[in-house]
């Protein structure tokens, strides 16, 4: 269940970008890097981008090109103003194979897999929506600077994200 849920908030941290948004909360990317650099099995689109809408719909649009892998195994770190509220290593296959029809949606937005293996693809977002309003009344708690780093271990390579966004209350 925890690697389930730190896939989810993976999720979530990756598709946050600036926008006035579900009950009131702002969120603005501060820094989003790809950071297993040209050889990277994982990669978003420099144009890739989510909003986060008043419906609190998550609206991606873009693109996330995936090399094929077999494999996927995250060592991540988690800091929320300062102090790490989770770091370790799960296995996003495996994890991915126990998530609900509703993360499943999410992981296919963002080119994350529902199963492996995955084969070779680029999958762009074509304005699909996500719906998070039930989660909408956790977002004071993520409320502060969020820092998340993630290395991901492929049998056919690495990937990497490093992530950086600020939630405020407007």
């Amino acid at each position: 269940m925890a690697a389930t849920n730190s896939l989810i908030l993976l999720i979530f941290a990756i598709a946050i970008e600036v926008t006035l948004a579900c009950n009131g909360y702002k969120a603005r990317i501060v820094k989003l890097e790809n950071c297993g650099g040209s050889d990277a099995v994982i990669t978003l689109d420099e144009a890739f981008s989510v909003k986060l809408n008043k419906k609190c719909e998550i609206v991606p649009s873009g693109c996330v090109t995936n090399k094929a892998f077999s494999t996927a195994v995250s060592k991540f770190k988690l800091q929320k103003d300062g102090v790490v509220l989770k770091e370790g290593k799960f296995d996003l296959c495996a994890a991915a194979e126990h998530v609900s029809n509703e993360a499943k949606d999410m992981l296919k937005l963002f080119g994350a897999p529902a199963s492996c293996p995955v084969p070779a693809e680029k999958i762009c977002a074509n304005d699909h929506r996500v719906d998070l309003s039930k989660y909408k009344a956790m977002l004071s708690m993520a409320k502060g600077n969020i820092i998340l780093d993630s290395d991901i271990t492929h049998d056919t390579g690495k990937s990497c994200f490093h992530i950086e966004l600020e939630i405020s209350k407007s």
